[in-house]
């Protein structure tokens, strides 16, 4: 039985760990090449863009997608409410 809480500790740690560094890691590279970053992408959007036109057209092409995602999201959550409420209900019969 001991043999149990070991093994979940030790499978988080070597699954958290490697993610915690990596993590640590780009935040360092952020932090310490943050302005060639941000002047990379400014110089992205004046190439691709004037005054942002390009950009705008952009976004308005793709805001129907935008939109059907955000639309999705709320009937899956709202289903998941509906269905929720039942499921606790047996489940506070069973006991």
């Amino acid at each position: 039985m001991r043999k149990i809480p070991f093994v979940a500790v030790f499978w988080t740690f070597a699954l958290a760990l490697p993610f915690t560094i990596f993590a640590l890691a780009g935040v360092a590279y952020v932090d310490l090449h943050f302005s060639e970053i941000t002047q990379a992408i400014t110089a992205l959007e004046r190439q691709t863009s004037v005054t942002g036109r390009g950009w705008m057209a952009e976004l308005s092409a793709r805001l129907p997608e935008l939109e059907g995602m955000l639309v999705g999201m709320i009937v899956i959550l709202t289903i998941y409410l509906f269905v929720r409420k039942p499921a606790q209900a047996v489940n506070i019969k069973k006991k």
